[in-house]
């Protein structure tokens, strides 16, 4: 494999000379930190708002029962929160700058050289915890600068949680060397050669892009055990979906709350109020009114005195007393007082389970 050029300043005059190890290092950088930046990136997100294009890697589903342990009695049904993960791994437009190699001449690397070499010299840093790579895991990975992207949240009970982030590395532990690559410079006749600039070098983070497309490598799944195809490594550290037991328990205790339904019973109590129907008995009173006697014909003294004996008839009128019978109806009002007695539910308990586990997975070859 032929490698790209690069500045010999060790000789008088100045040379050319092919690159080596750390002379790609600079330019390696210089890409990993625009894929990240562009529109035509590699990036993970989680639960994004618009998905177009991206494709799905993994989920990790929360799952929980809304309760303290100790609570009684409780629902058996978990309440879940879904995170989906997802890459960008669509195809990049292209318009780049390519450096030149020496192969039996001077020349400009075509693709296949391209790939081969530097390109493949930033994939191989990306999937090493390079620039550009992701991690999942409680805190900040070591070595250069890591940003948390995404936060995921295990919840055991509804007061208890525990979380992970996802991390994204954002910059190196430090900045490379300048070195730039050399290119063909058409702007002179005859055509010469000249340093990239960084926007040049900046251009070919969509060739890379469509490399980890094309090979798969750089690319990342969120699941329990290894993918299939190429060569996989975790990247950070396991994150579990836990959630407290519960078993069926025998307790009493004190019940207030509203109850309706049909009362029977006796009722006894003060009842006012109107009463009308037939009266019978005994009436004892003043008898006044004009009551003449007749004799042999003729008429006698009028009568005036008391008359004792029995009425039946009609009364109504108000009539206020104790009545003291049965009465049966409906009842609605809020009671309150203690209920004993044996019941059986669910009761959240302190101990967990784990639900599932899953890790962050990327593909290195």
């Amino acid at each position: 494999m032929a490698a790209l050029l690069k500045i010999n300043t060790a000789t008088s005059p100045v040379s050319l000379k092919q690159a080596l190890g750390t002379d790609y290092d600079y330019a390696v950088d210089l890409i990993l930190t625009q894929l990240i930046a562009s529109s035509s990136n590699a990036n993970i997100t989680v639960n994004p708002a618009n998905t177009t294009g991206l494709t799905l890697i993994g989920t990790f589903t929360d799952t929980y029962l809304n309760a303290n342990p100790g609570d009684h009695p409780i629902g058996t049904t978990p309440l879940s929160v879904t995170y989906n993960f997802y890459q960008d791994q669509q195809a990049a437009a292209e318009t780049i700058t390519r450096p030149v190699e020496f192969d039996t001449g001077i020349k400009e690397q075509n693709d296949t050289a391209l790939n081969a070499d530097l390109i493949s010299t930033a994939l191989a840093n990306l999937v090493s915890a390079g620039v550009g790579s992701y991690a999942l895991q409680t805190s900040s990975p070591v070595g250069g600068t890591w940003v948390s992207t995404s936060t995921i949240t295990n919840t055991l009970d509804a007061s208890t949680t525990n979380s992970t982030q996802l991390w994204k590395k954002t910059a190196a532990a430090s900045t490379p060397s300048t070195l730039r690559p050399i290119k063909l410079n058409t702007a002179t006749s005859p055509i010469s050669l000249k340093e990239m600039s960084d926007a040049e070098i900046q251009s070919l983070a969509t060739r890379l892009k469509n490399r980890i497309v094309a090979t798969g490598i750089g690319t990342y799944k969120v699941q329990a055990t290894t993918p299939a195809g190429g060569t996989w490594v975790t990247s950070g550290t396991a994150f579990l979906d836990t959630t407290r037991t519960s078993s069926a328990l025998s307790y009493s205790g004190t019940y207030s709350g509203t109850y309706t339904g049909t009362y029977s019973g006796t009722y006894s109590g003060t009842y006012s109020g109107t009463y009308t129907g037939s009266y019978t008995g005994s009436y004892t009173g003043n008898y006044t009114g004009g009551y003449v006697p007749f004799y042999n014909g003729f008429a006698g003294p009028t009568y005036f005195g008391t008359y004792t004996g029995f009425y039946t008839g009609t009364y109504t009128g108000n009539y206020t007393g104790n009545y003291t019978g049965s009465y049966t109806g409906s009842y609605t009002g809020s009671y309150t007082g203690s209920y004993t007695g044996g019941y059986t539910g669910d009761t959240l308990n302190n101990d967990s389970s784990t639900v599932s586990t899953i890790y962050l997975w990327v593909r290195t070859a």
